[in-house]
């Protein structure tokens, strides 16, 4: 059988209710960023001598305890290209053990709803200006609108490949050289659509003082996930960046499969 075959072979199977251990164990490996395969062994009297053990209470709960322990380590001025007057604040405690990170740019004032935008890391995008996304172009276009007009708060969040990571997301991206679009080729290695929370990112935006939002996002989810965080979302507002040849299929399966807000 080929790689492709197998792959749809995979995406073909039936599809049963996991029972709540294996969600789980699912759950310690996304927090590991490994790969989701899991050996379930039951173990009768006592745990053998050197196994490592974990409650599956303590699993489903670590997000969150985590988010209520966030708190800021350190912060500097860091001039930016297009966003000179910018701030980096650094955040630990949140999201798994990874260091998150908010870029205050300008001087916004947090007793006025403050332009915020949620970005997730993309090496491939933000860096080397990879064509299969639109990652690169959002960051860039949020902060220069920002540094324009009035500030706003850039979180840049340790999420790379939609929560999976990024040796998983470019497993993902040779899958997708075979045909299958950007959810089904994660639905094959294991994941769900969207592995990513942003209840953490609504902490660190309190934490920075701010309580009223106009958010820059074509993610409804981002949207949802701050209003339950309790901040006020006092609008939304689309960011595009430049549709090509090598984007265009995934920018219409986010638009299709998930919802986001894309002509």
């Amino acid at each position: 059988m080929t790689l492709a075959a197998d792959a749809q072979a995979r995406l073909d199977a039936p599809v049963a209710v996991a029972p709540s251990l294996y969600e789980s164990a699912l759950q310690l490996l996304r927090l590991a960023h490994v790969l989701p395969a899991a050996l379930i062994v039951p173990i009768e009297d006592q745990t053998p001598p050197g196994l490592l053990t974990a409650r599956a209470a303590n699993v489903n709960a670590f997000r969150g305890e985590r988010n209520g322990r966030l708190r800021i380590v350190n912060r500097a001025p860091v001039p930016l290209e297009g966003a000179p007057d910018s701030e980096f604040v650094v955040f630990r405690g949140g999201e798994g053990l990874r260091d998150q990170v908010a870029i205050v740019i300008g001087q916004p004032n947090i007793r006025e709803p403050v332009t915020v935008r949620l970005h997730s890391a993309c090496l491939t995008g933000d860096l080397f200006g990879s064509l299969k996304c639109d990652c690169g172009d959002q960051l860039r276009r949020a902060a220069r609108h920002m540094a324009e007009n009035g500030g706003g708060v850039l979180l840049y969040l340790d999420q790379e490949g939609r929560g999976n990571g990024l040796a998983n997301k470019i497993h993902a991206y040779s899958l997708q050289s075979r045909g299958f679009d950007t959810f089904d080729a994660d639905e094959i290695l294991g994941f769900e659509e969207d592995g990513r929370t942003f209840g953490f990112a609504g902490e660190m935006l309190k934490l920075l003082g701010v309580t009223q939002i106009r958010v820059m996002t074509n993610n409804p989810t981002k949207l949802s996930a701050l209003e339950a965080a309790g901040l006020v979302l006092v609008s939304d507002h689309r960011i595009v960046g430049r549709k090509n040849n090598h984007n265009i299929r995934y920018l219409a399966t986010k638009r299709d499969r998930a919802g986001h807000l894309l002509d």
